[in-house]
C-alpha cells in the first residue's frame, strides 16, 4: 500500500511539469524579462531625480509608456502577464531572477567598464 501511495504521488507530481502552454494573450518569459528590465531601469532614473511625488510620478509614466511603445505592448497587455506570472511563482520567480541578474551586470558594466567575471 505505501509503495502505491509513493507511486501516485510521484506520478502526480511528474505530471504537473511544466508542460503547461502560455496563453496567447500573453506575453513569452523572454519577452517579459526585456519588458521588466526597461521597466526597472525608467524606474531608477526617476528615483535619481529630485523631483515632487507629482513630478515623478508623472515622468514615470511618460516613460512607462516609451517603454511599451518600444515592446510594441500596451499597459493591459502587460498587466495580464504580470499578474499571470504572479500566479505561477515558479515561472515569476525565474523572470525576476533573470532581470535582477541582468540588472547587476549592467550596473556593474557601467561603473567598472567591463562585464563581470563568471
Amino acid at each position: 500500500m505505501k509503495k502505491v501511495f509513493l507511486f501516485t504521488v510521484a506520478l502526480m507530481v511528474f505530471s504537473c511539469g511544466d508542460k503547461e502552454q502560455i496563453p496567447k494573450n500573453i506575453l513569452s518569459e523572454a519577452q517579459m524579462v526585456d519588458l521588466m528590465i526597461d521597466i526597472r531601469i525608467a524606474e531608477g532614473k526617476v528615483s535619481t531625480l529630485t523631483l515632487s511625488n507629482d513630478s515623478s510620478a508623472a515622468l514615470y509614466k511618460v516613460l512607462e509608456e516609451q517603454v511599451f511603445e518600444d515592446h510594441d505592448i500596451d499597459s493591459t497587455e502587460y498587466i495580464t502577464s504580470y499578474n499571470y506570472y504572479l500566479l505561477n511563482p515558479a515561472k515569476f520567480l525565474r523572470i525576476t531572477d533573470i532581470v535582477i541578474d541582468s540588472l547587476k551586470v549592467r550596473q556593474q558594466e557601467l561603473t567598472t567598464g567591463r562585464r563581470p567575471a563568471n
